[in-house]
């Protein structure tokens, strides 16, 4: 049995409250017949639904008791709104340590990348949900059993829609689409609490750091992070020029001369399990400390797994709106 997250917890708090004012004003007049027939066939989970994907519409059963998951973002989805304990095939790999529970309570499927096909197929799954890392896998997972991408996209047009695609089909999947939505609420709450005091904190930049380099991502209509500054209206002290998954190259000197002032920095090599010099250590010199950022105190050491492993997942983003509040607030 797998523990409920806060977001979850929040969601349920939310739709219990609408079901106990519809019970109490029920009680208040008499129901006819026909309006309880009504609401119990209005609650019940249709055997089949029609969700969008990546690869646009599909049908899927409802339900599934034996699930593989290939997409960290989408577990944590699954996982927030009460379901993870269909889940019986994932890659042990590159998990975020929040959801490490699942070694213990599924098969190791392989990594993202290179999945181990006989493991999958001997699980018999009902579904199985890829995306991101492991979309190009579509065909031969396709072969095992019904398969769905439900990949996120760049860009923060692409963040928000399929943020919301991706919640609401899980929920619609597994029944649970009132709660899927109530999760979705309250992250645009969070964001619109953020984008109100987004405009005080300045101009700044989302860097990430790896192997012993500093990549920058500034706003770009396809860029990684780029929801940071077009969905939180944070300040951008310079545009993203190459599109590339670990961003624009740049030096300590650029980060002087540019003077942000804030820094969201993003250890991959932690979020991976790489050994080397932390982003800390890194970016702990005279240059980067001379900053308006460093000055300030508004460098932001982000738990990097949330945007580097799981981005997109309900607890995911919810832990990155808090992060990104508390840089701005």
């Amino acid at each position: 049995m797998h523990a409920t997250r806060p977001v979850l917890a929040a969601a349920a708090a939310t739709v219990a409250a609408v079901t106990l004012a519809a019970c109490s004003a029920g009680e208040a007049g008499e129901t006819s017949p026909t309006a309880d027939a009504t609401t119990e066939t209005a609650s019940e989970v249709p055997a089949e639904v029609t969700v969008e994907t990546a690869l646009g519409e599909v049908s899927v059963a409802t339900e599934p008791q034996t699930v593989v998951v290939f997409e960290h973002g989408i577990l944590d989805t699954i996982d927030t709104l009460g379901f993870g304990d269909s889940v019986s095939v994932i890659p042990h790999h590159a998990l975020p340590s929040y959801l490490t529970d699942y070694t213990e309570t599924t098969v190791n499927g392989g990594t993202l990348f290179e999945p181990d096909y006989e493991a999958i197929n001997a699980a018999e799954p009902d579904l199985i949900i890829i995306g991101g890392r492991s979309a190009s896998t579509y065909d031969q997972m396709a072969e095992i059993a019904p398969t769905i991408d439900l990949s996120y996209d760049w860009g923060s047009e692409g963040y928000l829609e399929t943020l919301e695609r991706n919640a609401l089909a899980i929920g619609e999947i597994f029944g649970a689409a009132d709660e899927a939505q109530v999760a979705l609420d309250a992250l645009s709450a969070q964001a619109d609490e953020i984008a109100a005091a987004a405009p005080d904190a300045g101009a700044g930049l989302v860097v990430l750091t790896t192997g012993g380099h500093v990549n920058a991502f500034g706003p770009s209509d396809e860029g990684r992070f780029d929801f940071a500054y077009g969905v939180l209206g944070l300040g951008a002290a310079t545009d993203q020029g190459t599109i590339d998954e670990h961003g624009d190259s740049i030096s300590y000197e650029f980060l002087a001369e540019l003077d942000p002032s804030w820094l969201i920095v993003i250890d991959r090599d932690a979020a991976i399990g790489e050994e080397g010099e932390s982003a800390q250590q890194l970016l702990d010199n005279d240059l980067v400390n001379g900053t308006s950022a460093a000055t300030d105190g508004r460098i932001a050491y982000v738990t990097p797994e949330n945007w580097y492993l799981s981005m997109g997942g309900l607890t995911a983003m919810s832990t990155v709106y808090d992060e990104i509040a508390a840089l701005v607030g």
